[in-house]
C-alpha cells in the first residue's frame, strides 16, 4: 500500500521517524472519520489509552483535522480540550506536535507527528506540508487508475469465483481475464491476484 503513494517509502518513513522522536500517525482517504489507510506509530501505551478511553470525540487534534486543511502546531490549535487529551499525550511524550491535513474531493489525507523536547521548526513544517501533498495527489491517482474492467475483474475475484466463471460472466477469454489482473496487481503494487483484491477492498475500491 505505501508504494502507492510514497515513493522510497522506507526512506519517507525513517526521515518522519528522525523528526516525530514521539511517534505519528498518517492517514490517506479519510472521511467520515474513517481512512482508507492509516500508519499508526505513536507509543502503545498512548494508542491503547487513546482507543479505551474513546478519546476521538473531544481530540481537538482530531477536529482540527477533519474541519481544517494545512498545518499547525499542535500549541496553536485553540479548540476545546474539556477532557485534558493533550495534557495526557504529553505524559506519553506527546508533548509538542504538529498536524498536516490536505483535502482532495472530499477525502482528506493527514499527517500528525510528535516530539518530546521542542517545537517542529518553520522548515520541518514547510518540508513536511509539501510530502503530505505530494503523497496524497499520489494516493488519489492510484484510486483513479484503475479501469471500470479491472474493478469489476477484482470484484469478481473477490467474491470468490474462479479465473473462469468469471471471464464467462465479463465474455472475455481467461487470458484476457489474467491480463486485467496483472494490469491491477502492478497498478495496486501487489504481489498477486490475492494481494490485489485485498488492497483494493482496504481502500474501498471494490
Amino acid at each position: 500500500m505505501l508504494e502507492i503513494a510514497i515513493p522510497n517509502h522506507e526512506a519517507e518513513l525513517q526521515q518522519l521517524e528522525a523528526i516525530g522522536l514521539s511517534g505519528y500517525f498518517l492517514g490517506f482517504g479519510l472521511r467520515f472519520g474513517q481512512p482508507d489507510f492509516f500508519m499508526n506509530k505513536y507509543p502503545d501505551a498512548w494508542t491503547k489509552e487513546y482507543e479505551t478511553e474513546n478519546y476521538f470525540f473531544g481530540d481537538p487534534v482530531a477536529v482540527w483535522t477533519i474541519t481544517r486543511e494545512g498545518m499547525v502546531r499542535w500549541s496553536q490549535v485553540k479548540l476545546p480540550d474539556m477532557r485534558k487529551i493533550m495534557v495526557r499525550a504529553k505524559a506519553h511524550g506527546l508533548k509538542y506536535g504538529a498536524t498536516f491535513v490536505v483535502k482532495i474531493g472530499s477525502k482528506r489525507s493527514f499527517l500528525s507527528i510528535a516530539r518530546p523536547d521542542r517545537e517542529l521548526t518553520d522548515e520541518e513544517m514547510t518540508l513536511l506540508m509539501s510530502k503530505v501533498k505530494m503523497w496524497a495527489q499520489l494516493f488519489t491517482r492510484s484510486r483513479v487508475a484503475l479501469t471500470d474492467q479491472e474493478l469489476e475483474t477484482l470484484r469478481l475475484m473477490h467474491s470468490g469465483l474462479r479465473q473462469s466463471e468469471a471471464a464467462e460472466l465479463m465474455s472475455i477469454s481467461v487470458s484476457g481475464l489474467k491480463a486485467r489482473l496483472d494490469s491491477a496487481q502492478k497498478k495496486l503494487g501487489a504481489r498477486n491476484t490475492t494481494s490485489a483484491v485485498s488492497t483494493a477492498v482496504r481502500m474501498n475500491l471494490i
